[in-house]
């Protein structure tokens, strides 16, 4: 298995003491966000001598960059945030060009215009879906034409939040530019709190053709709530989940919702310090 970590776990460091703590701990790769070079998630522009500064700390400290995050609210309603959003995202992707890195992740988008982690009662109407395909239509469109993927999650607060949403959208497009995120603590809900091995594995099978990326995230799960905890502290069965992965996915595996104090712990609870 070829482990990686969200860039954004050390934010607190310049980029190239960054990436030598990760390879330290002996990640493989990283999800990277721009916000570790000091620049917004969304930037506007990359100068060059920015993009040939990662890629040349990328080399030297032997890790590479799996996926860019390029996520926004593609619900968003102000049509100059969203025009400004789109913006952004297409630097995002003209950035993984030339990096050389093959993915781009997105969110779905939630009609809650505060937070688009947070849910909305409309968020599961034929609405949302027609704002949402306007989104990933100019997405995909950038996306199409710098030939870099875009990875989207199923997310319980988004409008994806199933294996059975996520084929929709894809068959929507029908083009190998737009893939799955897969993530066990999204797929999961409250419905599936004594049976979460049962619904990963189902939900595994039905979209194992279409990942393209995966994530390792734990949460505490209860027929009540699900609160997201550090890798290895929560209920997500992530041992099986792995072996049931790699079964049919031998890409990088990227684990965060965790700090750098967390690291060691869920490296040991997944049975990977040796390994490391």
């Amino acid at each position: 298995m070829k482990f990686g970590i969200f860039s954004k776990v050390f934010l607190k460091y310049q980029l190239d003491d960054a990436l030598k703590k990760i390879a330290g701990l002996g990640f493989e790769s990283i999800q990277f966000n721009f916000a570790n070079v000091g620049l917004p998630s969304l930037p506007q522009s990359v100068e060059k001598h920015i993009l040939e500064n990662i890629k040349d700390s990328c080399e030297k400290n032997g890790v590479d960059i799996a996926v860019i995050s390029g996520t926004f609210n593609t619900l968003e309603l102000d049509e100059t945030k969203r025009k400004e959003n789109l913006a952004g995202f297409e630097t995002v992707v003209k950035s993984a060009k030339m990096l050389g890195v093959p993915f781009v992740s997105i969110s779905t988008g939630s009609f809650n215009q505060e937070d688009f982690w947070s849910p909305h009662p409309d968020n599961h109407t034929e609405k949302a879906w027609v704002v949402l395909s306007k989104s990933i239509e100019a997405m995909l469109k950038v996306a199409e034409e710098n030939n870099v993927t875009i990875v989207f999650e199923p997310e319980q607060a988004n409008v994806v939040s199933s294996a059975e949403d996520s084929l929709r959208l894809i068959n929507l497009f029908d083009s190998k530019h737009l893939r799955v995120l897969y993530d066990p603590a999204n797929i999961v809900t409250i419905k599936d709190a004594d049976n979460q091995l049962e619904k990963i594995e189902r939900t595994l099978e039905q979209l194992k053709d279409v990942i393209s990326l995966a994530h390792c995230k734990d949460a505490l799960v209860t027929d009540k709530e699900i609160k997201f905890a550090p890798v290895g502290k929560g209920t997500i069965p992530l041992v099986e989940y792995l072996r049931k992965l790699t079964k049919f996915y031998d890409g990088p595996i990227i684990m965060h919702g965790l700090e750098e104090e967390d690291i060691e712990y869920a490296l040991e609870n997944l049975g990977l310090m040796e390994e490391k």
